[in-house]
């Protein structure tokens, strides 16, 4: 159980940060530490470090749909798919320098953003009829009533930059001095 403390505890916390950020979406909507998480995950360790970010977007997804008054159903598909993709295309960065790395990580917000939204576009109703004018509005406006979505947008460009260097630095660190091993010689 010691050995898994420190996962259990990342987990609540990563947790609580996506929970804190749907009671209060309008101050700062969609910065989140997950999509460099995914991308770093991938990137530094294969797919065990995919697998703590992924739990906490299952255990949490539910909890911040409710929250914010959305329901669970096929939109569960388009940010499944985003998030493949880049995990798909952190597979090209393993062991590249942190510039290439960090740029990788922003490529795959802009990936993940232009999926999304692309799928909600073609998904919701709102955005009637299907052309390139909604598509537009999918990408920069949204729907009325709602931030726009340049702001989730900005947003996720901005976590993933920070939450990246922020990745790159502990990564880089742990590296650099690494844990030593003590035991015990049998005679």
């Amino acid at each position: 159980m010691q050995r898994a403390l420190p996962f259990v505890v990342f987990l609540i916390v990563l947790g609580a940060a996506r929970i804190l950020g749907a009671v209060a979406p309008e101050n700062m909507p969609n910065l989140s530490p997950l999509g460099a998480l995914f991308f770093c995950g991938m990137a530094f360790y294969g797919w065990r470090g995919v697998v703590l970010p992924l739990a906490a977007w299952v255990i949490t997804y539910p909890v911040t749909n409710l929250m914010q008054g959305e329901s669970m159903g096929a939109e569960l598909l388009a940010p499944l798919l985003g998030f493949g993709l880049m995990i798909g295309l952190a597979c090209f960065f393993k062991k590249a320098p942190s510039g290439k790395l960090f740029a990788g990580s922003l490529l795959s917000a802009v990936l993940f953003y232009l999926v999304t939204n692309t799928l909600s576009w073609a998904g919701d109703p709102s955005y009637a009829p299907k052309s390139l004018a909604t598509l537009g509005q999918a990408l920069w406006t949204g729907v009325p009533g709602f931030a726009p979505t340049w702001m989730f947008f900005r947003n996720a460009l901005a976590g993933q930059a920070l939450f990246t260097g922020l990745f790159l630095l502990a990564h880089r660190s742990a590296l650099a001095f690494p844990v030593r091993r003590t035991g015990t010689a049998s005679a």
